[in-house]
């Protein structure tokens, strides 16, 4: 039986072609997909979901956003790029279809408890960007927790240098949990089941030019192949990696992942907010990512990219 999962994401390119692998995979049930106000200007990406979906087929979740600002917000000029995926000329030929949704959007925190309250099966909760709707979720209704069969959150950087670079950092954090620490935190230490997937593998996983010409040969044939290829073009040129596609893969194919169990502490203020830590007595022990084989899990995105 497919699993239930609500993915919470912040509408960045990665986060959308997690979105993508996960709603093309039998083994999931896409439950809700959820937007947090960080990479990305919220409505954006959820206009920007909506027509994927119409342009894709695709069916079964409902999309939500929620437009409130996380603390230490991304720099503007990374998350206007969520306009550009929302106006891609590849979703001209949704003038001939359908809207996948059209009624008025509901807030992020409001889906993600009413599909935990109402599921009656465990939900998997994949989690991509700043943990800010989630921690409110649990934070309110910490009775929903019992239905949750785990998280999978793409986050942290436990043993190597962070991606932050502003005035008043150290660069320790990576940048979700640096947008919204104290969320960050207050996730870690909720006592759910967790599965952290931090820069220290991710940091071994770029976006190769190999790859893509893998992608390109066979976008001509497949839409969600075409999809993908239109998306990794707004990111050429920049240092890119597979941070949220490797999070949707440690659902689908854990077998390709090495974990360790390791207690987390996670900064929420100073100089080193957000970043994570191993720590002997405090904190909270996550299974964390290690290591992944790479080439098995590149071959697993370009076959669910030709599904559709």
């Amino acid at each position: 039986m497919p699993r239930p999962v609500i993915h919470d994401n912040d509408g960045h390119v990665d986060d959308i072609l997690s979105s993508l692998l996960l709603w093309l995979s039998p083994e999931v049930s896409m439950q809700a997909i959820t937007v947090t106000d960080g990479d990305c200007f919220a409505q954006q990406s959820f206009e920007a979901l909506v027509k994927i979906a119409t342009f894709l087929d695709l069916e079964g979740a409902e999309i939500a956003y929620s437009d409130e600002p996380c603390p230490n917000p991304f720099p503007d000029n990374w998350r206007r790029e969520s306009y550009i995926i929302n106006e891609l000329p590849i979703f001209s030929d949704n003038d001939f279809r359908s809207p996948y949704q059209t009624t008025r959007p509901r807030k992020s925190q409001t889906l993600i408890s009413d599909v935990l309250g109402n599921s009656k099966q465990k939900v998997t909760l994949v989690c991509t960007g700043p943990l800010t709707n989630i921690a409110a979720v649990f934070e309110a209704r910490p009775d929903l927790k019992s239905n949750v069969e785990h998280c999978f959150v793409m986050g942290g950087a436990v043993s190597v240098a962070g991606n932050v670079e502003m005035p008043d950092h150290d660069g320790t954090a990576e940048w979700n949990f640096y947008a919204d620490p104290m969320a960050a935190k207050k996730f870690i230490e909720s006592g759910l089941p967790i599965t952290l997937i931090p820069l220290d593998v991710t940091n071994n996983v770029p976006v190769t030019r190999e790859f893509l010409l893998k992608l390109d040969a066979q976008a001509e044939n497949h839409r969600a192949s075409q999809l993908a290829a239109r998306l990794f073009g707004l990111v050429k040129g920049f240092n890119y990696y597979f941070w949220d596609t490797l999070t949707a893969a440690a659902v689908l194919r854990p077998e390709f992942f090495t974990f360790k169990d390791q207690r987390i502490d996670v900064a929420g203020n100073g100089k080193s907010q957000g970043k994570t830590h191993a720590s002997l007595f405090g904190g909270k022990k996550v299974r964390v990512a290690t290591s992944v084989k790479i080439e098995p899990f590149e071959d697993m995105v370009l076959e669910i990219l030709r599904r559709k």
